[in-house]
């Protein structure tokens, strides 16, 4: 028997199949691309995601015996908007949630609803990049497409349908589109009336696990695979790494590094603050993860790596003998603007303390070390809210650093596990599907961790200094920006 976790991110498709031994035994990747041109626009073809999912299905699964595939489930980027005709085929370019074009749309969202009023109703503020904001755009400025869409869909329900033939979307998903009401659990009518959008344009919401039905003929013909396999529903990515990592109860922080870093805490209620942490209903009844993006500074390094032409094992290597001489250096990582907890879109990366005898390895020690100064600035945000953080769950990227992590760890203070699988998304997407077939118990991590031996005194010393002083900075810097 095994199961399938279908990751669909933001630049590609992952696949993983799980079998009863609860071990990976097949996983595929395909990339796709994203348009971007000047004005902020971002965007890519929603059916390259079918087309990526029905190659690595196909890849991953080649050398099982595919009749003993029982079941799949989805784990997806979010707030990437799709506009579908009545046959779910595309009738312009999906709009992705790094799409920044719709600012005039948030401001307008604000004034009438409240500085406040989207993020207590879906638990996220205003965002160019999420559906209330775009669908205000498309209307205003291609009206012919908003008249012509059957419906509104995001990545899930795009790949939900191609699959059942379901138009359906979970909870995780549809408070990122900003305007379900995570308090409801229903479409907020509020928000609908100012987009002029109805209800019967828009996915049902079903819960993270539900059944939704087996795979059409068309799919089980595409997928080569059963058309007994049965779909469950799936999550937003983040939600499905939190479970791919084994944080699944309260009081686990984790902490996912891609393009962009995001901390998820787990909690038995929804949290809100005034730092804007971003609440949500967990696939796991009874808990709420909040969430904090601190945006893209996992494309901080990219760019060292590019700007110096370097490769991520050599500036991993020698940056960890630079300590020392980047000790007066110090990377603020706003290549994409400040994320949480400045939620600052006009500040822009620095570089502050550079002499002469540093080099292109001191800059990227002082990068890790800015990213871990972000962490540590959006962990103290949970502090005030009172989630006690004493331990991290590392996955993504950057897990695979010995040196970043243990940066993370003195900066944070926090205990540091590991996550050994860098597939996290898609495991947790395999676990909602074994879970729901019956072939574990409930959500269970696949993954497994270890934990990082941190000893020296002096190190945490060294980082809570250059911490303070990479705060002034950041503060200064902010000065700059808001004038």
């Amino acid at each position: 028997m095994y199961v399938l976790g279908i990751d669909v991110g933001t630049t590609g498709t992952k696949t993983v199949v799980i079998g009863e031994d609860k071990k990976i035994c097949g996983i595929a990747y395909r990339e796709y691309p994203i348009v971007s041109a000047p004005g902020g626009i971002s965007e890519q073809c929603a059916e390259d995601w079918w087309d990526a999912v029905v190659y690595t299905v196909k890849e991953s699964t080649k050398n099982i015996d595919r009749s003993q595939i029982v079941a799949l489930s989805l784990s997806t980027q979010g707030a990437t908007t799709a506009f579908v005709d009545e046959g779910f085929n595309s009738i312009r370019p999906a709009i992705t949630w790094m799409d920044i074009r719709a600012m005039d749309e948030c401001q307008l969202l604000d004034s009438v609803l409240g500085k406040e009023g989207i993020y207590e109703r879906c638990g996220w503020t205003t965002d160019p990049g999420s559906d209330a904001a775009k669908l205000l755009w498309i209307k205003k400025n291609e009206p012919e497409v908003f008249e012509k869409a059957f419906s509104f869909v995001s990545t899930i329900e795009f790949i939900n349908e191609k699959l059942t033939g379901e138009n359906v979307v979970d909870p995780t998903n549809a408070s990122i589109r900003q305007f379900f009401n995570i308090n409801t659990g229903v479409w907020d009518k509020d928000v609908l009336d100012i987009i002029g959008v109805t209800e019967d344009r828009l996915p049902r919401v079903m819960p993270s696990g539900a059944f939704i039905g087996t795979l059409t003929q068309s799919a089980s013909d595409a997928l080569c695979l059963p058309n007994s396999v049965k779909v469950y529903n799936g999550a937003h990515d983040q939600y499905c790494a939190s479970i791919g990592c084994g944080a699944l109860n309260p009081g686990d922080m984790m902490l996912s590094t891609g393009t962009a870093w995001v901390l998820l805490g787990i909690s038995d209620k929804l949290t809100y603050s005034k730092s804007h942490i971003t609440p949500g209903i967990h696939p796991k009844d009874g808990l709420f993860g909040n969430i904090a993006s601190l945006s893209g500074v996992g494309n901080a390094m990219k760019w060292v790596r590019d700007t110096f032409g370097s490769d991520y094992k050599k500036l991993d290597e020698e940056a960890e003998k630079r300590m020392e001489s980047a000790k007066d250096v110090i990377f603020l990582p706003y290549f994409s603007g400040a994320g949480f907890p400045l939620r600052d879109l006009t500040m822009s990366g620095c570089i502050y303390g550079l002499r002469l005898g540093n080099d292109k390895y001191d800059i990227a020690r002082a990068l890790m070390e800015g990213v871990a100064f972000e962490v540590r600035a959006g962990l103290e945000k949970y502090a005030e809210q009172g989630v006690d953080i004493s331990s991290l769950k590392i996955m993504g990227g950057a897990s695979r650093s010995d040196l970043w992590c243990s940066i993370v760890g003195y900066v944070t203070g926090c205990d540091i596990t590991r996550m050994d699988n860098a597939e996290a998304c898609a495991v947790g997407a395999a676990a909602i599907a074994s879970a729901g077939c019956g072939m574990t118990n409930g959500y269970i991590s696949l993954s497994e961790g270890s934990k990082m031996d941190l000893p020296c005194k002096e190190i945490y010393d060294f980082y809570n200094e250059k911490y303070k002083k990479y705060i002034k900075i950041r503060n200064a810097l902010k000065d700059v920006a808001d004038k």
